[in-house]
């Protein structure tokens, strides 16, 4: 249970670490906006769509980690270009981690 706590933090720590990013971006103010809110809704989207245990479209394992992939190694560019280098390699190790853990103990049901 607690695996599936920290999963649930590192996709909220995902989805803020991409609305930081969206803000801080030295663009315009319409685009940070635009950033700051827009990238963390198409990552939900497509979390939601293809990731997720209820997901829309059901896809094969390898695509779901593929995307999971994307999305995280997302996150920890967005962490980094922000500044937050060690809090991004933490990051990182407790993602890959948690999939391990989540595969190994078959915590989640995919396509086959």
């Amino acid at each position: 249970m607690l695996n599936l706590l920290l999963r649930f933090i590192l996709e909220l720590v995902l989805l803020s670490s991409l609305c930081y990013f969206g803000f801080h971006v030295q663009t315009g103010l319409l685009m940070q906006f635009v950033l700051g809110l827009g990238l963390p809704v198409l990552a939900a989207f497509v979390w939601g769509l293809f990731v997720s245990p209820k997901a829309s479209i059901k896809v094969p394992l390898p695509v779901v980690l593929f995307i999971e992939a994307v999305l995280f190694a997302a996150a920890v560019v967005c962490l980094i270009s922000s500044g937050f280098t060690t809090f991004a390699v933490i990051f990182a190790l407790l993602s890959v981690i948690n999939r391990i853990v989540i595969l190994m103990w078959k915590q989640q049901s995919f396509v086959n």
